[in-house]
């Protein structure tokens, strides 16, 4: 079994709010290019280093998003999918929190785990609750 690493689970590692033993033990963690662009563009210098580290001993692969999307996406890293998806997802997120620009990686993270029938690990009700709505398999963690 796989599960798709939300970068918001890596936060809360480092935060202590979940401990790692809380996370399933009977698989891989992966994560996307998605997930290393939001832990570069954390400010806070040290809390960046400690995220990223947290995020490489975490993972066991990077995987390509499903889809493609421009100003956002990194060649060689994103496939030319459909978008059925992500369209469906981020438009949905977008309706219920007014148009995040997280939405976008959101939705390409959840698209991956739905594609490829990974579980999902999120501590983003919405998210959760939506991948759920795409027949995605989800582990939502909450405080």
């Amino acid at each position: 079994m796989k599960y798709v690493v939300d970068t918001n689970i890596i936060n809360w590692l480092i935060d202590g709010k979940i401990d790692r033993a809380a996370l399933p033990g009977d698989g891989e963690f992966v994560a996307t290019h998605i997930q290393i662009d939001e832990i570069n563009r954390t400010s806070d210098e040290d809390r960046r280093a400690r995220l990223f580290l947290t995020l490489a001993s975490t993972i066991r692969e990077l995987l390509p998003t499903e889809t493609t999307v421009l100003d956002t996406s990194r060649l060689d890293w994103c496939k030319l999918g459909d978008g059925v998806i992500y369209t469906s997802i981020k438009n949905q997120l977008d309706a219920k929190n007014g148009g995040r620009r997280g939405n976008i990686h959101d939705a390409l993270i959840a698209e991956v785990a739905i594609v490829n029938e990974f579980t999902l690990l999120t501590a983003d009700a919405d998210l959760a609750e939506i991948a759920k709505n795409h027949k995605g398999t989800v582990r939502h963690f909450a405080v």
